[in-house]
C-alpha cells in the first residue's frame, strides 16, 4: 500500500562503482536534520523482499546482477525502486543511494550487450518507463571522479583486481551517465569529486537541497 501523507524532498545520488557517492550519502544523512538514508538495493536486508530479489539476481556472483534474463532483471529492479518510494517513511529529506537512473544505465548496457542496440536510447526508454510509476527525484546528483581513482576504490571494496570486463563496463557506465546528464542539464547536479573536497561537496549538495522550490509533498 502506498504510504499516505506528503512525500519528502527526494535526493538521489548516482554514479559508478567506487566514485564516492555512498560516503557522500551517509554524510548527508548525518548533516541533514531528519533525513532518511536509503542504501543501495544490493545492500538490502536479506530477510525482506528487496533483499531476496537481489539475492536471486546475484546468485551467479555477477557484480552487475546479470542472470541471462535481462528483461526480467530490468523489470524487477525498476519495481524495487517503485517499492522503495512506496515504503519510505515520512522524512524532511530522503537521500537515495542509487535510484532509477542507475537501473536505466546499467540495464541499458546489459540489454545492449544482448541485442546489439545502442544503449543510450535504451536508457532513455527505461527512464521514461520509471517515470510512469514513480516521481522523479527533486534533485539528482551525478557524482563523478577520475577513472583510475574510482576503479581503485571499487577494486579495494571487492578485495581483488578488476577484470578486463569490469574495467570496460565501468568506463561505459561512466560515459553513459555523462551523456544523459549532458543532454538533460536541468535535471542533474554534476559533482566532480576530483575538483571538490569532501566538505565542499557536502556544502554544494546541501545548498542545492535548500534551494529546492517545491515544498515537501508537491512533485517538482
Amino acid at each position: 500500500m502506498t504510504r499516505p501523507g506528503p512525500r519528502p524532498r527526494w535526493v538521489t545520488l548516482e554514479g559508478t562503482n567506487g566514485v564516492g557517492k555512498t560516503h557522500l550519502a551517509r554524510l548527508l544523512r548525518e548533516h541533514l536534520d531528519g533525513a532518511a538514508l536509503l542504501e543501495e538495493l544490493p545492500d538490502a536486508a536479506p530477510d525482506r523482499l528487496p533483499g531476496q530479489v537481489i539475492a536471486a539476481l546475484a546468485a551467479d556472483s555477477d557484480p552487475f546482477l546479470r542472470t541471462g534474463h535481462p528483461l526480467t532483471e530490468t523489470l524487477a529492479l525498476l519495481a524495487l525502486t517503485v517499492r522503495r518510494r512506496e515504503e519510505t517513511p515520512a522524512a524532511t529529506v530522503a537521500v537515495e543511494d542509487r535510484g532509477g537512473d542507475s537501473v536505466a544505465v546499467y540495464q541499458a548496457l546489459t540489454l545492449a550487450e544482448a541485442t546489439g542496440a545502442d544503449p543510450y536510447p535504451l536508457a532513455l526508454r527505461l527512464l521514461a518507463l520509471a517515470d510512469r510509476w514513480r516521481p522523479r527525484a527533486d534533485l539528482t546528483v551525478l557524482v563523478t571522479a577520475e577513472e583510475t581513482t574510482r576503479c581503485a576504490r571499487w577494486s579495494a571494496r571487492l578485495g581483488r583486481p578488476l577484470t578486463n570486463t569490469e574495467h570496460r563496463r565501468a568506463h561505459a557506465v561512466a560515459r553513459l551517465y555523462e551523456q544523459i546528464a549532458a543532454d538533460d542539464p536541468g535535471r542533474y547536479l554534476v559533482l566532480d569529486l576530483a575538483q571538490h573536497t569532501t566538505e565542499q561537496a557536502l556544502s554544494t549538495v546541501t545548498s542545492a537541497i535548500g534551494a529546492l522550490t517545491s515544498p515537501a509533498g508537491v512533485p517538482s
